[in-house]
């Protein structure tokens, strides 16, 4: 099956002028990244800050183009100016900050300024804001100020308004970055939603280990290449790695990893504390 988002040898660099134009230093983003996603996948990206993730996400989307390589998404090249609107049309973007990304003064014609934008008609549009919203869990919101909604909520509103363009998949930049617990726990139930019900293929970059648990396959990185790659469980016995990656590991991993360490016969890679309380007792 040809993958939906196909990059292959990216590498991308961000260049620092003088107030003449004059070239200061160039910091290598990116060097030389491949990364295959098939549709319905549910792919997470993790790494510390300057690690390169968010600088992949605003290539994937056509924000930035690569200085060398390719990335094709759903078979578009992404620095092609031609293809910009439908790489758009078919990767949707969520940011971090969902104030960022709101900006009608009604939940439901916010979530409905995307389609308008591509031309929907108006009785689809219509029909996109309330099958987005009912996804998301939040039609009971549609008539409010995004101005009164919690953070969580925000950013649920955030995505209905990608869904409703109808995307085959959903990039998200760290989309609980800014938000309490609740908030982050209402996010990634609605994205893991989208991705178990309607199949939609989510990209989901953060540095929040404890929400990749549910992703098919991760990958790990570090100064612009890819440090590691596997699933979650993969990715989880391997606490040492992660840890000298400036990578925090979830408490109930790194306690089972600790009682292994001192002879309690338990698995590698334990990902939940139903997990953990079953290997034990």
């Amino acid at each position: 099956m040809k993958p939906l988002i196909d990059a292959n040898s990216i590498t991308y660099e961000y260049i620092r002028r003088d107030d003449e134009g004059n070239v200061e230093g160039i910091t290598t983003a990116l060097d030389h990244v491949d990364l295959q996603v098939k549709k319905g996948d549910f792919i997470a990206i993790l790494g510390h800050n300057g690690s390169g993730k968010s600088t992949f996400a605003k290539l994937l989307n056509a924000i930035l183009t690569p200085a060398e390589g390719t990335i094709y998404v759903d078979g578009f090249d992404t620095s092609d100016p031609a293809n910009v609107w439908e790489v758009r049309r078919k990767a949707g973007m969520v940011f971090q900050n969902p104030d960022n990304q709101i900006i009608a003064q009604v939940v439901e014609e916010d979530v409905g300024f995307g389609p308008e934008n591509l031309g929907v008609p108006t009785k689809e549009i219509w029909e996109r804001v309330i099958e987005s919203l009912k996804a998301l869990g939040i039609y009971e919101l549609r008539k409010k100020s995004p101005n009164r909604l919690s953070g969580g909520q925000k950013q649920r509103v955030s995505i209905a308004g990608v869904l409703a363009m109808h995307p085959e998949c959903i990039i998200l930049d760290e989309p609980t970055a800014m938000l309490d617990p609740r908030g982050r726990r209402e996010v990634i139930r609605a994205v893991r939603a989208l991705n178990d019900v309607e199949n939609i293929t989510i990209i989901l970059i953060t540095h929040y280990m404890e929400e990749i648990v549910n992703a098919d396959r991760v990958f790990v990185m570090n100064e612009g290449k890819i440090a590691m790659e596997g699933t979650p469980r993969e990715i989880f016995s391997r606490v040492e790695e992660l840890q000298n990656l400036s990578l925090t590991v979830p408490a109930v991993t790194l306690l089972a990893h600790e009682l292994k360490k001192a002879g309690v016969d338990l698995p590698d890679g334990v990902l939940t504390k139903e997990e953990l309380v079953s290997c034990l007792f």
